[in-house]
């Protein structure tokens, strides 16, 4: 299902740009204005309607929420195994419209997305001008992996696995996989850290047993972009999630992003993960995105794909294959 899923988004992706080449019309998601090029063509059904600055908190930093979470928790908790909950299996994003939009409660692709900071917005904007004339490019087209926190709300299958010690977070987009320290070790020191894909998380447990909450605190992020076509935050966001088992099969996740450079106030972001229940799922594999990657960038700045045949083809069935690379 997961392979039926990942070449369903190919597909699409490729209509994508022959529509585009073509100067076809692609039809919006109902409530939604009209899709001008590829703007508002990862809108899924069901979502906001609208855009607009999203939620906020009154902390004034990362490190100022934790030390409060954490005092609320009575210093936290280091679970042993037999108190951990079981968040067993796959998970998918939920609600459904907050896969690839890292705010549920807002339209992707609206002009107000967050509470942008002026040179963000303008860069947001400039995106979303380049998306109506079809030009638009993800980093994930050069293999590089999505980062936190963008990993949180790619729409492909999440695990969990809960150890006393970490908790590892991995995701089947680009085999991704967060480690977030709970046995009470603090951030690296600053004359060692650096900016990471996946940042520098550490945590600690609120409670234990099935409704036992996870609160992570994450530094030292590199630069990105929060989903495809999406805002930019800087390597100086830390975030803070809580992760929880709110109702049976549901897992909820209240995030709350601080980015001095990207951001005018911290922007807190509700959304949560759904057991997938399907008999037998799993993820099936290591995600090598190069093994089948023919996306490249045009002179534009726009996104096309190479077709067998021809030039600069590469054939996912003997990319790997000694006897095809070898002479």
């Amino acid at each position: 299902m997961r392979q039926l899923a990942r070449a369903a988004l190919t597909i699409t992706a490729l209509a994508a740009v022959v529509a585009g080449a073509a100067g076809a019309a692609v039809a919006a998601a109902p409530g939604r204005p009209e899709r001008i090029g590829q703007r508002y063509a990862y809108n899924i059904p069901g979502g906001a309607l609208s855009g607009g600055l999203g939620a906020t908190v009154s902390y004034k930093s990362a490190e100022e929420e934790y030390d409060a979470l954490k005092a609320k928790a009575k210093g936290g908790r280091h679970l042993n195994g037999g108190q951990l909950p079981d968040w067993s299996g796959v998970w998918q994003v939920s609600p459904a419209w907050g896969q690839f939009n890292f705010d549920p409660s807002l339209m992707r692709d609206a002009d107000v997305y967050g509470p942008q900071a002026p040179d963000a917005h303008q860069f947001y904007l400039r995106t979303l001008k380049n998306a109506e004339n079809n030009i638009e490019w993800d980093p994930l087209s050069y293999c590089l992996a999505s980062g936190f926190p963008r990993i949180m709300a790619e729409g492909f299958l999440h695990d969990f696995a809960l150890t006393p010690d970490v908790v590892y977070i991995i995701a089947e987009t680009q085999t991704e996989v967060r480690r977030v320290y709970t046995d009470g070790r603090p951030h690296l020191p600053e004359d060692e850290a650096f900016p990471m894909w996946e940042g520098d998380s550490i945590g600690f447990w609120d409670g234990a047993g099935e409704h036992a909450k996870l609160v992570i605190w994450t530094t030292h992020v590199r630069s990105g972009i929060y989903h495809r076509n999406g805002p930019r935050y800087s390597d100086k966001l830390q975030a803070v999630e809580q992760i929880w088992m709110d109702k049976p099969d549901h897992l909820r996740l209240e995030m709350t992003v601080y980015d001095p450079v990207d951001l005018t106030r911290p922007w807190h972001v509700s959304r949560g993960f759904a057991r997938d229940k399907t008999p037998g799922v799993r993820i099936l594999d290591q995600w090598v995105c190069n093994e089948n990657n023919n996306v490249v960038k045009t002179d534009q700045g726009s996104s096309d794909f190479v077709l067998p045949g021809e030039k600069g083809y590469k054939d996912p069935n003997v990319l790997g294959d000694p006897d095809a690379n070898v002479k």
